[in-house]
């Protein structure tokens, strides 16, 4: 990492003497975020504890943020988006987490189901999926929340790209998968359909085969079956059908526990073990 105290001597630029005078210059240089012993570097002879004071009134005064509670992890807040608390995730997600700590991860679920358009719900938390726990975040006025994915350096994903900048994203089909296998954290199976429903156009049968075998979930991909044939999504049901033929299977609910006796023969799609409760079971 080239740090922005070495780009200044590259420059000619003469070396910063306060705090503030090292965020400018590593804005205009576009690096928005940075870590304290980045600081300390660029501002020669000044004690740890005037640098913890200098830091104090910069995140008092908005300048700057402190991505993670008790880290060392800032983010400077461009004066444009100084109503906001912070600028856009575009600009310091993939920053922060790929390359700041090293942390495989993508935007999921319902957040990702809002890049494609597919979500008409308003999002009030980013939802990323990364590899080990961690605590929320807040941002200004961006929330994160994090879920943990096994595997998740396999899962297919995009960039999302804007403007501001790009951060990872989960694909259409992977989207739809993480949405049904966490659908009880999201509000219910009818919440999720609604969501699906918008989702299927944006999926094909080659993204949905590699987000199936990036998973290796049998259980969700009944569930898909089931929901795929409800609502007569007949070129996804063909590569999901070939995904599962071998792979055992057994008779699993929609979403809860599988009803005694006669109500659960009467609501059972057979072809995939999924036994659909009455009120999911229409098409509409």
């Amino acid at each position: 990492m080239v740090h922005c105290a070495n780009q200044l001597q590259i420059l000619g630029e003469a070396m910063p003497q306060h705090l503030s005078d090292v965020l400018n210059t590593c804005e205009r240089m576009g690096k928005l975020n940075v870590r304290g012993e980045e600081l300390r570097a660029k501002l020669p002879g000044t004690t740890p504890e005037a640098l913890r004071k200098a830091l104090y009134r910069q995140q008092r005064a908005g300048r700057l943020v402190r991505l993670s509670r008790g880290s060392d992890h800032w983010l400077i807040v461009p004066l444009q988006h100084a109503a906001t608390g912070s600028p856009p995730l575009e600009t310091w997600l993939d920053p922060w987490l790929r390359k700041t700590l090293g942390t495989p991860y993508y935007v999921g679920l319902l957040s990702a189901a809002e890049t494609y358009g597919a979500s008409p719900y308003a999002v009030m938390v980013t939802q990323v999926m990364v590899a080990d726990k961690r605590r929320p975040v807040t941002v200004g006025r961006h929330e994160l929340v994090f879920h943990v994915c096994s595997r998740i350096e396999a899962m297919p994903t995009r960039w999302h790209e804007s403007t501001d900048g790009r951060f990872k994203v989960s694909t259409p089909e992977l989207t739809a998968l993480d949405l049904i296998q966490r659908e009880s954290q999201l509000g219910g199976m009818g919440r999720v359909r609604e969501v699906l429903r918008a989702l299927w156009p944006q999926c094909t049968p080659q993204g949905l085969t590699q987000a199936l075998e990036a998973m290796q979930g049998v259980p969700v991909a009944q569930r898909l079956g089931a929901l795929l044939a409800l609502d007569e999504q007949a070129a996804l049901l063909a590569p999901l059908a070939q995904w599962l033929r071998g792979k055992p299977t057994r008779l699993i609910a929609l979403e809860g526990a599988l009803p005694m006796g006669a109500e659960r023969a009467d609501h059972t799609h057979t072809d995939f073990k999924v036994w659909v409760p009455p009120q999911q079971g229409a098409n509409t």
